[in-house]
């Protein structure tokens, strides 16, 4: 059974991070296996914080939250392996999808790390 609270998977290729070999995207944070390390991207470190940004973050920190907060670019707008998440690090992080990335929309490894970053009240914005 798969943990609805994490989203594990090899990537068709990764833009900002050499030999990328897994990703795990979780509520608070994608992890990333480069060159046989673990990196941690947490999500309240890169997100577009609407301004003021001390005020929406402790808002957030005390659980009110208005709208998601971006963390990402996402494009579903391309053939399934070529799908991305633009995470918004200070050295820009494209995560494509898996080879065998699904054609449907709510079978897709796409649409999972949607629903997971939006867990914790994270967000991406639609490119496409």
């Amino acid at each position: 059974m798969s943990d609805p609270n994490r989203v594990r998977f090899v990537p068709s290729r990764v833009e900002g991070m050499p030999d990328v070999s897994e990703v795990v995207v979780l509520p608070d944070r994608v992890e990333i296996q480069s060159a046989g390390t673990w990196h941690t991207l947490h999500f309240r470190a890169i997100a577009q914080w609407p301004a003021p940004a001390w005020l929406s973050r402790t808002l957030f920190s005390l659980g009110i939250r208005m709208t998601p907060v971006p963390v990402a670019d996402r494009d579903w707008c391309r053939p399934p392996r070529d799908r991305f998440f633009s995470f918004y690090s200070v050295a820009p992080l494209v995560v494509y999808m898996p080879e065998d990335e699904a054609e449907g929309y709510g079978d897709s490894v796409f649409y999972r790390i949607r629903e997971v970053i939006q867990a914790a009240g994270f967000g991406t914005r639609d490119l496409g």
